[in-house]
């Protein structure tokens, strides 16, 4: 939560090779991230699926309480591509259906169909 407490506004724009591929936002307790290249988010769930190798629930109970403590403190993350939002987590999370699946109402699910396709 350290992040929205040292910036209290701000933009971050990551290039590689003269490509823009990360824009990042922060403002009003809220931190945006938007992947602009296709590669760098799958890079980000391959790492993290190389990196813990446990079970997709245990991953969901850690992003659970990630989300839950951001909710807590009044904070959000959101996760996009290219400007369509995917995943919301923490205060700003407004979830219908994925409490079903998440177990908690401090994670919403966007765009079901476009984090599927953009973690296969």
């Amino acid at each position: 939560m350290l992040l929205t407490h040292v910036f209290k506004k701000g933009n971050i724009s990551l290039q590689t090779n003269g490509l823009e591929n990360i824009q990042l936002q922060i403002e009003n307790n809220k931190i945006d991230l938007n992947f602009l290249q296709k590669e760098q988010l799958r890079t980000l769930l391959e790492l993290e699926a190389k990196m813990e190798e446990e079970p997709t629930l245990n991953k969901l109970r850690k992003l659970k309480d990630i989300a839950e403590k951001l909710k807590q403190n009044r904070l959000s993350i959101t996760v996009s591509f290219k400007g369509q939002r995917i995943l919301t987590l923490g205060y700003g999370a407004k979830p219908t259906v994925s409490p079903m699946i998440t177990e908690t109402d401090a994670i919403q699910i966007n765009s079901l169909l476009d984090l599927m396709k953009l973690a296969s």
